[in-house]
């Protein structure tokens, strides 16, 4: 029978070796630690690339916005990073509620309606309003993984399509705490047949006391309370809408909702006059 064993003075180095390790160990688990607890750090940076003027900013390391070539890149940057790092500031800042949207040729970040920042959208010839919400929808995406709240979906410019950002918004990130992962993929409150009315009711008053717009995106319903929003979906075609209610019928026994003009044009069902529909409540004022 062969026996090893490792001299006295080995087994000394190796247990010297054993608790370095294990305290490297330990240290860098606190390190990381620290870092999940680090507060946001926003940055800007400037470099040259091909004698071009660049800058970008990061928050916690990951870059958000890199502006290139431009005249004022620095500046921009900096603008932004300011702006940023004073926004992440502020305690009712929910990560959660902070939405994509634009106004004019800026890209902008909003919070239950209202507006938080304004930044400018790095030149790349494609200036229209779809493209700049498109980037701050990459950008707000951005910020709110690195805080921990969870992504908006991609649906969302698709619903932003056809009726505002907010409402978008809302559409795909509330419904019982779920998340809308698409526009047909939703767990509707009520389902049938939809009409819509314009015509000889438009400037009149509806049952809330408002003037009716045919033109714009409401809706009757025999019971829900006014000022319920809902998110409508063509199953035919698979278009979207949001609505308000406003209004009180249908009056016919298999119709399960009356629509403005407006808004069966965005549902694409104006020729057709009637459509089944599946709804779902946006708000809480649902009972």
């Amino acid at each position: 029978m062969i026996s090893t064993s490792v001299p006295h003075h080995k087994k000394f180095v190796l247990a010297l070796s054993l608790v370095a390790a294990l305290s490297f160990t330990s240290n860098c688990t606190g390190a990381m630690a620290a870092d999940n607890d680090l507060d946001p750090e926003v940055e800007s940076s400037v470099w040259e690339e091909n004698d071009q003027e660049c800058a970008s900013v990061t928050l916690n390391g990951k870059e958000l916005v890199v502006y290139r070539g431009e005249n004022s890149a620095e500046d921009r940057a900096e603008n932004l990073a300011d702006k940023l790092q004073e926004l992440l500031k502020d305690e009712k800042l929910d990560p959660a509620k902070m939405a994509p949207a634009c106004e004019g040729q800026l890209a902008a970040i909003r919070m239950d309606g209202t507006t938080l920042l304004k930044f400018e959208v790095p030149e790349s010839g494609n200036t229209s309003p779809a493209a700049t919400l498109e980037f701050s929808y990459k950008v707000v995406n951005a910020i709110r993984t690195i805080l921990g709240a969870p992504q908006i979906p991609v649906s969302f410019l698709k619903l932003a399509e056809t009726q505002s950002a907010d409402h978008a918004f809302l559409a795909c990130t509330t419904h019982t705490g779920a998340t809308v992962s698409a526009a047909g993929n939703f767990s509707p409150n009520f389902s049938g047949h939809a009409s819509w009315y314009g015509g000889k009711f438009h400037g009149r008053r509806t049952s809330n006391g408002e003037r009716f717009d045919m033109n714009g995106l409401t809706a009757a319903h025999r019971s829900l309370p006014f000022g319920t929003k809902l998110l409508v979906l063509n199953r035919r075609t698979g278009d979207t809408c949001v609505v308000q209610v406003n209004d009180r019928g249908p009056f016919v026994d298999d119709r399960i909702i009356d629509l403005s003009r407006g808004a069966a044009q965005k549902l694409n069902m104006l020729s057709s006059g009637v459509a089944m529909v599946d709804c779902m409540v946006l708000n809480s004022t649902y009972r």
